[in-house]
């Protein structure tokens, strides 16, 4: 890390090229810079344009709130205020983008960002505004569910992002095929083991996985681990002081290779809409998802074929069973250099008005909000929401946020051969230490 941050300051200081493209903050009085003045409104030969690199789907729900709420600022500012966004969904492609942006000086005014190692490498620059100061500063900070803003911290307490979403995940079922089966719902990982087991000298595919986007699988891989320490282990892993071969370790990678056995055939190559189209069309058993596909679930919910189930428990775990994976997503950050009183005041604006809005689209919102009493909610929505509200205070956040990317390919691309039994135990747990120690110095 010390060395891509070295490489990363050398970059700062060499290039002094004008803010353009998806730069900072912009306007048309031809001054060159921003208007740092108290006043967030600005006159009619001025306009305010906000730049927000983002990557979220278009018209998406969080894209279209965040567009229905700048709309609604802007009016309210004389039409001399515009939010710009430019949008790449794709992960790896976006974060290459936002890199080079960076590496060129052109940070945007706000861009899309985990809690992750590059992330506090742009922490150490100074690069990105402290959102829990700001936050706790305007009175703001229990405006939000507290495990939302958990999420976003880093393991030392601070916080650099804001989030726009909230998420449980669970394992959604096919009633009718457990029925069939004579199958019941889990409530210990051996019993879940048990139930796979069954459904398979059945002929039943236990489960389908979209391995083509890696982290589902990676999920499985995380299950033990979080169950007997919390994020304990995860932690110590990427900071060297624990083994991919310790005894915690090892129970992951048994259990992933238990688990493989039931995946779907050819779940490597299976991609996002595939998993759940075999789970929708009732040729898996199961499917482990968050509460952001409730809506394609939705139908056979009300018609009684599908439902859902927390992570099974473990004798004498750490976690219980109301903690599971709890997320706020990839969360928002704010460039030091353009965060001055008129985006402050958006922001603010933001968290007036983002919840109740983000909710009526039947979202779970990460700020406190009454839901609208204009629109319907389903049944599902709100049983979970209430699950959501009952959840204990440890969550299971993915290792993909903690681990350097460097390391998390390597994991995330050699788990696949251990789930399909192609990899040894024993080679996985040398590519993973051997990265990590390689990263660390």
């Amino acid at each position: 890390m010390k060395k891509r941050l070295i490489s990363l300051l050398m970059v700062f200081t060499m290039v002094t090229a004008l803010l353009t493209g998806c730069g900072g903050k912009t306007d048309n009085t031809g001054s060159g810079g921003s208007d740092s003045g108290k006043n967030p409104s600005k006159s009619s030969e001025e306009k305010t344009v906000v730049k927000w690199l983002a990557s979220r789907p278009v018209d998406g729900a969080i894209d279209l709130t965040m567009r229905e709420i700048a709309k609604q600022y802007s009016e309210e500012h004389g039409g001399n205020w515009e939010l710009q966004v430019e949008t790449t969904a794709d992960r790896p492609s976006y974060l290459q983008k936002l890199k080079t942006l960076i590496a060129g000086n052109n940070m945007p005014d706000i861009i899309d960002i985990d809690a992750d190692p590059y992330c506090k490498e742009l922490v150490d620059a100074g690069m990105l505004v402290d959102v829990k100061s700001f936050l706790k500063d305007e009175g703001k900070y229990d405006d939000f569910y507290p495990i939302a803003l958990k999420y976003q911290e880093f393991t030392d307490g601070s916080m650099y992002t804001l989030p726009l979403e909230y998420h449980v995940e669970m394992i959604w079922y096919n009633k009718e095929i457990f029925a069939a089966n004579k199958v019941e719902v889990p409530k210990t990982v051996d019993e879940w083991l048990d139930v796979c087991a069954k459904l398979k000298a059945n002929g039943i595919t236990p489960i389908s996985v979209d391995g083509v986007d890696r982290w589902p699988v990676q999920r499985y891989l995380a299950m033990l681990p979080f169950r007997d320490t919390g994020n304990d282990y995860i932690i110590n892993l990427r900071d060297g002081k624990a083994s991919m071969g310790d005894e915690t370790g090892m129970k992951s990678i048994k259990f992933l290779q238990q688990m493989g056995q039931y995946f779907n055939e050819g779940f490597a190559a299976t991609d996002y809409a595939t998993a759940q189209s075999l789970f929708l069309d009732g040729k898996s058993a199961m499917y482990y998802i968050g509460d952001w596909e409730q809506a394609a679930m939705l139908e056979q919910y009300e018609a009684g074929k599908v439902d859902y189930f927390y992570l099974p428990t473990t004798p004498d775990g750490k976690t219980g069973a109301n903690e599971f994976c709890v997320n706020s997503g990839i969360g928002m950050a704010f460039n030091t250099k353009t965060f001055d009183e008129k985006t402050k005041d958006f922001i603010l604006y933001v968290i007036d008005n983002y919840g109740k809005i983000y909710a009526g689209r039947q979202q779970m919102s990460p700020i406190k909000t009454e839901l609208p009493k204009d629109i319907k909610f389903t049944d599902l929505y709100l049983r979970i929401q209430k699950d959501m509200n009952n959840t204990g205070e440890h969550f299971l956040k993915p290792w993909d946020t903690y681990l350097d990317s460097g390391t998390n390919a390597i994991m995330q691309d050699n788990m696949l051969l251990v789930a399909s039994g192609d990899m040894s135990a024993e080679d996985f747990i040398k590519l993973v230490d051997d990265s990590i120690a390689v990263n660390k110095q």
